[in-house]
């Protein structure tokens, strides 16, 4: 099942970060200065899906940062994977 989680500011940050780091570029104007939108789509398998948008352009283009589990969870998507904080 895919859920949706919400995105703080500084999830926000990171994954733009992230999404640079990947070398992410927008296909109408080449830049890589992402924004992602607020709300991210988060697979049971850990991995997440976040929509992005270009801010130079600001095209209708939107672009999807897919996370590996390892990278959802530094982000701070673990609870939201789970839905229950984990076991100690």
């Amino acid at each position: 099942m895919v859920s949706r989680a919400w995105l703080s500011d500084q999830q926000k940050r990171r994954a733009a970060r992230i999404a640079r780091e990947k070398g992410l570029t927008c296909p109408a104007c080449g830049s890589s200065e992402p924004v992602p939108e607020d709300k991210a789509r988060t697979h049971p398998g850990g991995g997440a899906d976040i929509a992005i948008r270009c801010v130079d352009c600001e095209s209708a283009s939107e672009m999807t940062l897919v996370l590996s589990p390892e990278e959802a969870k530094a982000l701070g998507l673990g609870h939201a994977l789970r839905g229950r904080p984990e076991d100690p």
